[in-house]
C-alpha cells in the first residue's frame, strides 16, 4: 500500500457489520478492526436498532443475506430511501440470483459478495467504498456551503434593496441601512425565543421573491414619506408604538426615562413581520404591517435614534438617541456596506447559525 492510502482516515465513519454467526463477526473484526471502526449486529432487526443509534456515523454496511428474524435485503430495503448515500455490501454463502436482484432493486447495494471471502479483495473493496463515501460527503458539504453563500448574497441584496428604496425614490432618509438591520435583528431575536425553524428560508423561490421585493420596495417608497413627516424622535417613537400595536403587539405601552423610551408588549409580532419581509409569508396584512413598521424604524434612525431589543418574554424595545458621532449620510454607501459586512446577519436570518 502507498503511504497516501495508509494515511487515509478510514475510521472517520464506521462500518456496520451484520451476521448471525458470532465467529464470523469476531473474524471480520479481527481482520479489519485496526483499519476501520466497526459496529456489529447479529440480525436485521438488531441492525436496524444499531443503525438508528449511529446513522450519522456509519458510512458502510456489510450484511449477510440469510439470517433469522430479518434478511439482509429486508434490512437494507428499510433504510435505502432515507439513506441512499451509505455504501451497502451484501455478503452471502449462497449464490442466489434472486437475492442479488432483490438486493439491487430493494436495498440499492454497492457490491454483492459470496462466502468464503477473498480477503485482499474484500479489504480493497472496503477501502474504496469508504473513500467514495467520504469524498461524496465532502462534496455534498462543499456544495451546501456554496449554495448557502449564494443564498446569503441573494438575500442580502434583497434586504439592501429596502435600504436603497429611499435613494431610488428621492426620499431624504438618513441611516436607512442601519434601520433595516435593526428591524431584521429585532424579528430574528423573537424567532429564536420560541418559534419553529427557518427551513423554508433555506431554499426559497427566488422568482416569486423578486416580484414580492418589487412590491415591498414600492410599498416602502409610499409609506416612508408619511413616517418622515412626523417631527422629532419622541413623536416617531410614538408612531412606532402605534404601528407595532396595529401589527399585533398586544397592550404595548411606552415608558419614557432619562436614557430611553421603553416599548413593552406581552406579544411579539416581529417574527411574522420579518417573515413577510423575507418572503416566507404572503399574508397581505403581515406584508402591509411589515412595510409600516420598517418605515417607522427608518424614521427613528433618520432622527438619530437607535432601537435595541431587550431579552425576555414578549417584545421589549428601548428607543434612545444614538451616541455615535454623526457622519455625512451616504445611503448608497450604507447599502453597499450591508452587502459586504452583514453576511452573519443574513445567515442568522436564514436560520443557518
Amino acid at each position: 500500500m502507498s503511504n497516501e492510502i495508509d494515511d487515509y482516515d478510514y475510521q472517520r465513519y464506521a462500518i456496520l457489520f451484520v451476521d448471525d454467526e458470532a465467529n464470523t463477526r469476531k473474524y471480520f473484526k479481527r481482520l479489519f478492526g485496526e483499519k476501520f471502526r466497526i459496529l456489529e449486529a447479529e440480525d436485521g432487526v438488531q441492525a436496524l436498532t444499531v443503525f438508528r443509534q449511529h446513522a450519522n456515523e456509519i458510512g458502510i454496511i456489510v450484511t449477510d443475506q440469510r439470517m433469522p428474524n430479518e434478511t439482509g435485503v429486508g434490512f437494507l430495503s428499510k433504510i435505502a430511501d432515507d439513506y441512499p448515500d451509505i455504501i451497502k455490501i451484501l455478503s452471502t454463502a449462497y449464490s442466489d440470483i434472486d437475492a442479488a436482484i432483490g438486493s439491487v432493486n430493494q436495498g440499492g447495494i454497492f457490491r454483492y459478495m459470496t462466502k468464503p471471502w477473498d480477503i485482499p479483495q474484500l479489504e480493497v473493496t472496503l477501502r474504496r467504498a469508504m473513500e467514495f463515501f467520504t469524498v461524496k460527503r465532502e462534496r455534498d458539504a462543499l456544495l451546501g456551503a456554496k449554495m448557502q453563500a449564494m443564498g446569503n448574497v441573494l438575500l442580502s441584496s434583497r434586504l439592501a434593496a429596502f435600504a436603497l428604496a429611499p435613494v431610488c425614490a428621492g426620499i431624504d432618509c438618513k441611516r436607512a441601512a442601519e434601520a433595516v438591520a435593526s428591524f431584521v435583528q429585532t424579528g430574528l431575536a423573537g424567532r429564536r425565543t420560541g418559534s419553529e425553524g427557518d427551513s423554508a428560508l433555506r431554499s426559497p423561490d427566488w422568482a416569486r421573491l423578486h416580484l414580492r421585493q418589487v412590491a415591498l420596495a414600492t410599498g416602502i417608497e409610499t409609506r416612508l414619506p408619511m413616517a418622515l413627516k412626523v417631527e422629532g424622535l419622541e413623536a416617531r417613537t410614538a408612531a412606532l408604538t402605534e404601528q407595532l400595536a396595529a401589527a399585533g403587539a398586544l397592550g404595548i405601552a411606552a415608558t419614557p426615562s432619562d436614557l430611553a423610551t421603553r416599548l413593552a408588549s406581552s406579544s411579539d409580532p416581529t417574527p411574522a413581520l420579518l417573515d413577510a419581509l423575507l418572503g416566507r409569508s404572503d399574508d397581505p396584512a403581515h406584508t402591509q404591517a411589515a412595510v409600516n413598521v420598517l418605515s417607522a424604524f427608518m424614521a427613528i434612525y433618520d432622527a438619530s435614534g437607535v432601537v435595541r431589543r431587550i431579552r425576555g418574554e414578549g417584545l421589549t424595545l428601548d428607543v434612545s438617541v444614538s451616541t455615535a458621532t454623526p457622519k455625512p449620510s451616504n445611503p448608497g454607501g450604507e447599502a453597499a456596506k450591508w452587502l459586504i459586512d452583514d453576511d452573519l446577519l443574513i445567515s442568522a436570518a436564514l436560520g443557518l447559525l
